[in-house]
Parts: C-alpha cells; sequence; structure tokens
C-alpha cells in the first residue's frame, strides 16, 4: 500500500511539475522579445496605404528578428454591425455636439473641446476607413511573412482613436469586435500557434481638460474613457489567452501623460507588457529620459525621474521593457543622431533577450536603411526572456457601463495581484516565481509518504 501511494504521489508532482513547465514555456512563447513594428493599412488620410514589403525585404527583416507587430497609424471609424450587417460610424459631428460635459475634464471648456475634436476628426470622419478593411490587409501580410518563416510569432493591432481622449470609449466596442474579426480571418492554427497577442495603439492617456483621471480608482478604470477601452480590448484578447502590448508615449516624464501611465502599468493588469518609448532620439533635449527608463525596466516598475515607482508599490504583473528608436532619414540628416542612438545601444545593450524590447523604424524603406543596426543590437545579451502573463487574470474582469461610457463596476485588480500566483521570471535572478510551487507540492508529497510510514 505504502509503494503505491508513494507511486501515486511521485506521479502527481511530476505531472504537476510538467503542467507547470509548460505554461512557463506559453507564457514565454507569447512574451515579445525583439520585435519590430512594421505598418500596414491606411498610412493617415493622404498617403492612402503603407508600401507593403517584398518578399525579398520580409526574408532579410525575418532574418534578424522573426517577432513583428502589426499596426496602423489612420484611425478606423467605420465597422460593420455583424446583426444587421450594415455599416456604422463611431464618430460623427453630431457625436461631438451632443457629448455631455461629465465626458470631459473640465466642463467649462466643453465648447471648445467640442471645436477642437470636429477639427481632430474631420479626415476621419470623411475618410470612413472599415475596420474590416485593416483585418484584410494585417492578415494578408501576416499570411506572407508564415509562408517565409512558419515559426514567425505576430502581433495584430487595434486601431487607435488619436487626440480624442474623451470619446474613446466610444470606440471600445468596435475594437473588442475587431479583434473577434482578427480570430475569424486567421487560419486557426496560425491563430493557435504564431498570433501571440494585440498591440493597443494609443500611445497615452490624456488628462487635462479633456478627461478625468483618478488615479485612487484603478478598479474602476480610474473613471478615464482611455483606460476603459484599454480594459475592454484586454478583456477579450485575455479571453483567448494572447498577451497584450502598449507601446506608450513618454516624451516629458514629469508630467501628468507619464504618470498616468505608470498608473496603469504599476496598478492594473490590462497590459502584459509596456514598453516605454524614450523619445531621444527625436528630442535632444530629453536627457534624462534613457536613465528613467532604464531605471523603470530595472525596478520592473514605471518610475518618476527620482526613482520612486508610481502608485507608491507596483501590484500589477505587468513585464516592463524599452523602445528602440531609429530612423534613417535623421540619421542622415542630423549629425548628432548618430550619437543619440549610440546612448540607447549603451544603455540598454545589457538587457536585450531579458526584458522585451521593439524597435520603431519607421517605414519599410527606413527599416531596411536600419536594419543592420537592428540586427548589431539584437545579438547583444542572452536569450532567455522574462515571461509574461499572456492569460487573463481573474483579476481582470468585464467591466460594466455607467450612462457616460465609463466603466463605474470594473475589475478589481489592483491591491491585490501582488498576491496571485505570477509566471513572471524574477528580475533580479531570473528564475521562475511557479518554483516555490513546485518545491511546496513536492514537500507535501514527501510529508504524505512520511505520514504513511509512520501509520504502517
Amino acid at each position: 500500500m505504502k509503494r503505491i501511494l508513494s507511486i501515486l504521489l511521485c506521479i502527481c508532482t511530476f505531472a504537476a511539475l510538467l503542467s507547470i513547465s509548460a505554461q512557463g514555456l506559453a507564457d514565454k512563447g507569447k512574451q515579445i522579445n525583439k520585435g519590430l513594428l512594421m505598418y500596414v493599412g491606411y498610412w493617415g488620410y493622404a498617403h492612402g496605404k503603407y508600401r507593403t514589403p517584398t518578399d525579398e525585404q520580409l526574408k532579410d527583416i525575418l532574418e534578424v528578428t522573426d517577432e513583428i507587430i502589426l499596426l496602423t497609424t489612420a484611425a478606423y471609424n467605420c465597422y460593420t454591425d455583424p446583426l444587421t450587417g450594415q455599416e456604422k460610424q463611431i464618430i460623427t459631428n453630431d457625436v461631438i455636439d451632443n457629448m455631455p460635459a461629465d465626458w470631459v475634464g473640465n466642463p467649462e471648456n466643453l465648447d471648445e473641446i467640442k471645436a477642437t475634436y470636429k477639427e481632430y476628426a474631420a479626415d476621419m470622419i470623411n475618410a470612413g476607413y472599415n475596420i474590416s478593411d485593416f483585418v484584410e490587409d494585417a492578415t494578408n501580410l501576416c499570411d506572407r511573412i508564415l509562408k517565409i518563416n512558419p515559426d514567425a510569432k505576430i502581433w495584430y493591432s487595434v486601431p487607435g482613436a488619436p487626440s480624442l481622449t474623451a470619446l474613446t470609449h466610444l470606440f471600445a466596442d468596435s475594437w473588442v469586435q475587431l479583434v473577434d474579426e482578427f480570430k475569424e480571418a486567421t487560419a486557426q492554427k496560425i491563430w493557435d500557434n504564431n498570433i501571440c497577442g494585440f498591440y493597443y495603439s494609443d500611445e497615452d492617456v490624456v488628462t487635462f481638460d479633456y478627461a478625468k483621471f483618478d488615479p485612487t480608482k484603478p478598479e474602476e478604470n480610474f473613471n478615464n474613457p482611455d483606460v476603459y477601452s484599454m480594459r475592454q480590448v484586454s478583456d477579450k484578447v485575455h479571453s483567448y489567452n494572447k498577451n497584450m502590448v502598449w507601446i506608450p508615449y513618454s516624451a516629458d516624464t514629469s508630467s501628468e501623460i507619464y504618470e498616468c501611465l505608470g498608473y496603469v502599468a504599476n496598478k492594473t493588469n490590462i497590459f502584459d507588457t509596456v514598453i516605454i518609448q524614450p523619445s531621444y532620439f527625436f528630442n535632444a533635449q530629453l536627457t534624462d529620459n534613457l536613465r528613467i527608463i532604464k531605471d523603470c525596466v530595472e525596478n520592473q516598475a514605471v518610475v518618476y525621474s527620482n526613482g520612486d515607482i508610481i502608485g507608491g508599490t507596483k501590484t500589477s504583473d505587468t513585464v516592463i521593457g524599452w523602445e528602440m528608436e531609429i530612423d534613417s532619414e535623421e540619421m542622415a540628416n542630423d549629425p548628432q543622431a548618430g550619437d543619440r542612438y549610440q546612448a540607447y545601444v549603451d544603455t540598454f545593450k545589457d538587457y536585450v533577450g531579458i526584458y522585451p524590447t521593439v524597435y520603431y523604424s519607421s517605414i519599410i524603406a527606413d527599416t531596411m536603411a536600419s536594419l543592420d543596426k537592428i540586427a548589431e543590437f539584437y545579438s547583444y545579451g542572452p536569450q532567455d526572456p522574462v515571461s509574461s502573463v499572456g492569460s487573463a487574470s481573474s483579476a481582470d474582469a468585464s467591466s460594466n457601463t455607467t450612462a457616460s461610457g465609463v466603466s463605474s463596476s470594473s475589475s478589481v485588480d489592483a491591491g491585490n495581484t501582488s498576491s496571485t500566483v505570477s509566471d513572471i521570471n524574477n528580475p533580479k535572478t531570473g528564475e521562475s516565481m511557479t518554483i516555490a510551487g513546485v518545491a511546496a507540492l513536492a514537500l507535501v508529497s514527501a510529508a504524505a509518504v512520511l505520514v504513511v510510514k509512520k501509520r504502517r
């Protein structure tokens, strides 16, 4: 009897070990390690669509990195209602005219904000791009990439609503639908094996006069329409056990925008991966940004310039990385651009393969012109990336929407997520936190064997 129990307990322990190891591998597989942003779809509203890479260009790129984020710069203001088959617009001038005062941060400036939004939205409304068109463009490019490298990792993206902060929540339903459209348009094998997640295109959480942001209410999306939309998309993406990536703009690290990104990254599990833009390559005045973002990476938390963690403590499982920025035209036209780029290399080369990073290198022609430098940088460092919590946390459940469109009863993921089991590797040691769980299980098994022996 004792022998049978011992064998059974050993089998259970071994099975648990395999299960946890498999989960860790799956999560690592969804984390972006050495990525590249690649444009597809409409190029704003005046340039038509982005030039698609040739097969030869794709082959050269895939020899440098096989992790590609497919994104666009245009806002897609139309979607097709799945129930009626009719095309609908999200933002119209009537929608802007009827904005209630409680949607904006400063109701006294409501009329001025409406006029500004009409200017911002004019080209988007006139263009009338349908999100299904983006799905077709992105999946076609994905298929071409996978014909060249069947093992490539792809992240689709959710088109943004730039500069329309107080109206962002109105896009949420169409963006959630977009995720499903991508799933339906992608072959099941590719969806399961190659599609790692989604990139959220809006690069900041704007406040000022445009929107409210209450840092004490992460469980209510900080009462912010941007964060509301982020969470709706995240819930859908996580329901398919995919990774959610954000690459926020952070030029002014003393601004409210930077502080807001810190609260989102540190206090919610909306994003599995947050990769911060230093912006120094494009703005020589931002001399401290590389140091600050390096501090964020080393602490695995978004920090102020003095090193303090935004929000006091980090309670999320979000993995923090940095964006590499390069532009061949800038390198050719600005004698100091090469020095600024080299500062990125010197600052972050020791973290390659340990924490996630993505290259911004502009349009395809500029990417090809910069490919040698990208390859050189990605040759640094070990090849054991941290893993990400790629699946939805039970703490990040679907949000309920108030009449204003901003969540009033969202998931509770702040303050208690730090106590949940995480598959994120320890940033200091590289050891998986799940090892403790395996060790505990092994101890329980050994104790059970001892109990059996004692009873015998």
